[in-house]
């Protein structure tokens, strides 16, 4: 089962009533038509970050792209279904990505971890104050009639989890980057419920090439 299946029997599961999932449908739909956090471009180098791991190391994106390209994905937290969902795909994937020559970041604003056990080669960084979320423009605000249903009927106080106490998050997004920190392959939206699969990252690491497979820790 690939993720967009995953993710598709995790939605038949929740009880959202239709009159609030119209609500956050087009609540998400606005910040996709207004540009709000289009992400970094294909064809821009990205910006360059050191962030902490979830194993208290300092991650530098410069010095993971020396070894060859890099996957940055954004997650919005560990409160996320989704995200926990695709954290484990990618996980599973790591393999192949590390056999692509690639080293796979996430970057995330809370401080809740999203894997258990901590993998080599799948380094997940909080951010503490979204610096690199803004940097990256993939942050946005979560609009207040959101917000209200998230406080009540899911219990979710996302300002109270976010290490800057703020209703910001970065939209989900991966980007694969080349050895020259350029997007090759990105993918950025503000429906929460699409990720990029684990199968295409692996298949644009390959199409860039050419680096050599990142060596065990």
């Amino acid at each position: 089962m690939g993720l967009r299946e995953e993710i598709s029997d995790l939605l038949a599961s929740f009880n959202t009533p239709p009159a609030v999932a119209r609500q956050i449908v087009s609540a998400f739909k606005k910040i996709e038509n207004d540009q709000i956090a289009p992400g970094v471009a294909v064809g821009e180098r990205a910006p360059d970050f050191e962030l902490e791991s979830s194993r208290r190391q300092r991650v530098r994106l410069s010095e993971r792209l020396r070894r060859g390209p890099a996957v940055v994905t954004f997650f919005r937290g560990a409160w996320c279904p989704i995200c926990n969902l695709q954290v484990a795909a990618l996980a599973r994937a790591l393999p192949e990505i590390r056999a692509a020559g690639g080293s796979l970041i996430g970057v995330h604003p809370d401080a809740g971890p999203l894997l258990d056990d901590p993998l080599d080669g799948f380094e997940l960084c909080s951010d503490p104050d979204q610096q690199v979320i803004r940097d990256w423009r993939v942050q946005f605000t979560m609009p207040p009639e959101v917000q209200k249903y998230y406080t009540g009927s899911l219990d979710t106080d996302i300002s109270l989890l976010n290490l800057d106490g703020s209703w910001r998050l970065p939209v989900p997004a991966t980007f694969i980057l080349d050895q020259d920190g350029v997007v090759r392959r990105r993918h950025v939206t503000a429906d929460f419920t699409k990720r990029m699969e684990p199968d295409d990252v692996v298949a644009a690491l390959d199409e860039i090439g050419g680096a050599v497979p990142v060596p065990s820790a």
